[in-house]
């Protein structure tokens, strides 16, 4: 299964993303733009097209970064406004080769968990703390998007997909 279009995508939404958006967000070191492009790549949507999220945040130990993907919000019909979670795969092949060094790897996973049900980015996560390019990284790959988030994608009646 190819998945070369989410990166295509990817960097597409980067290049629609206008002077003003740019300049009210920090501007991040390119290290860190690669990193999370080629972390893009590495999604795999199981049907259609997905759309690659992430935050990040420097802080005292350097920087976090979280990365999902988007929800598909259903526009028109009888399921309106319905937003639903993309499943999808992540390729770990070689995952830990893009870090300079590996301080953990943990994948926490609450299957049975009747609290955590409506945060479908709290029901597993993958976390690698490491050096990346000399820097502290910590790396989160959700299940799900926060609940902050809107959609990734937007799906027509007419089976057309948008990007947000």
């Amino acid at each position: 299964m190819s998945h070369s279009h989410l990166a295509i995508r990817h960097l597409v939404k980067k290049l629609e993303m206008s002077q003003t958006r740019r300049s009210l967000k920090p501007q991040l070191p390119a290290w860190l733009t690669q990193f999370v492009d080629e972390m893009a790549e590495r999604f795999e949507p199981f049907h259609g097209i997905a759309r690659v999220g992430f935050e990040c945040q420097h802080t005292e130990s350097g920087w976090d970064l979280a990365l999902f993907l988007g929800e598909n919000e259903q526009i028109g019909g009888p399921d309106d406004g319905q937003m639903t979670p993309v499943n999808f795969r992540f390729d770990l092949k070689n995952l830990i080769q893009h870090f300079d060094s590996i301080e953990s790897l943990h994948w926490n996973v609450f299957p049975n968990s009747h609290v955590c049900y409506d945060q479908m980015a709290d029901l597993s996560v993958l976390s690698i703390n490491g050096t990346v390019k000399t820097h502290s990284l910590r790396l989160q790959i959700h299940a799900g998007p926060p609940d902050s988030i809107g959609p990734g994608t937007r799906q027509f009646p007419d089976g057309r997909v948008e990007l947000v």
